[in-house]
């Protein structure tokens, strides 16, 4: 049985995307290129969004995935020519091949030979995505990299609030920045629920209306919720712990009510991050078994699938099936026509 109730037969046939929440054409022809090993296009692509950060934080790290084991010779790149965009390209591969070599599970199930790997690919992002910095100082999108990299690092409070310090002085709302701050100040990083929780809320308040910043309150509670229920697990309380879910966002509805009113008061803004968001609030609703707000977000979403949050509860292979059920409960059924008598 899944999540969501036991399989039928007949779910909804859709063309399920996942992996790509976002709608560039231009950054997917770069992408295609990137993946031949073709990385003049990946620079284009950088170069002509400089003045949208939003757009260049989701294309170098779309970039950066797709160039893996093409970071030293980004690197030399930028050595021989100086260009700020190839340096950010740099920093940001040398992460994500960092985190190719840990992978993304927990801590305790990673080797220490891995773990030293890991650390010194992560420290040789530092001195490209420095040299980006410098050289287009008004540019947030080195200093959200580096971020990433002080994360990874497990860099001291000290440090990473100075970091944060110069996101802010350059940008109030680029959305991969504050989603990897609020990774920052969660427990499972070493802070607290109610750190991390308060800087969502301050996040949301301080948003635009019609910006998708208001999901870094769904977000974080997605963090509680996975916290809460490891340490279920933990102390063999596995009935409470698959329970949790459901009970857990039916007690904090009013609060994500108020988030996505937030952002969806007005016609929201385009924004790169906008499908991201969509599920996050999609996830939350259908946990809380809130037909009409779920089915808003679901339909916005197009059928474009967002690991986060729903691989936080859903196994990542079950997650389309998953998805078809949740889908197939909220939206198609309440789409059907009423019989006629």
């Amino acid at each position: 049985m899944g999540l969501f109730g036991r399989k039928r037969s007949g779910l909804p046939q859709r063309e399920v995307v996942q992996g790509h929440t976002y709608e560039d054409a231009g950054l997917d022809a770069a992408a295609r290129s990137a993946a031949d090993g073709h990385i003049d296009p990946a620079l284009a692509a950088l170069a002509e969004c400089r003045g949208k950060p939003e757009v260049r934080a989701l294309r170098v790290r779309v970039l950066a995935e797709k160039l893996l084991g093409r970071a030293e010779a980004l690197q030399r790149t930028a050595l021989e020519t100086g260009n700020p965009d190839a340096w950010l390209l740099a920093g940001s591969t040398f992460i994500e091949e960092a985190w190719a070599i840990r992978g993304h599970g927990w801590a305790s199930s990673v080797g220490q030979d891995r773990f030293r790997m890991f650390f010194a690919t992560l420290r040789k992002a530092i001195g490209p995505l420095n040299q980006a910095a410098e050289s287009l100082p008004k540019d947030a999108v080195p200093w959200a990299q580096t971020q990433r990299a002080a994360l990874g690092l497990q860099a001291g409070r000290d440090e990473t609030d100075a970091i944060w310090r110069e996101i802010a002085a350059r940008s109030q709302t680029l959305y991969p920045a504050y989603y990897t701050r609020l990774q920052i100040l969660a427990k499972k990083w070493g802070g607290s629920h109610e750190e991390m929780l308060a800087f969502a809320r301050l996040s949301a308040d301080a948003a635009p209306q019609g910006d998708p910043l208001a999901a870094m309150v769904p977000i974080a509670h997605f963090e509680v919720l996975l916290a809460d229920q490891n340490e279920l697990i933990g102390n063999k309380h596995t009935i409470k712990a698959a329970m949790l879910p459901n009970t857990y966002f039916s007690k904090v509805r009013t609060e994500i009510d108020a988030a996505a009113d937030k952002w969806m008061v007005a016609i929201p803004r385009a924004h790169p991050r906008a499908l991201e968001a969509h599920n996050a609030f999609a996830a939350a609703y259908v946990l809380a078994v809130e037909p009409v707000r779920a089915r808003t977000h679901l339909v916005a979403m197009r059928d474009h699938l967002h690991d986060l949050p729903w691989n936080y509860f859903i196994d990542h292979d079950k997650l389309r099936e998953e998805y078809l059920k949740v889908y197939g409960k909220f939206v198609a059924k309440a789409q059907k026509p009423a019989a006629l008598y």
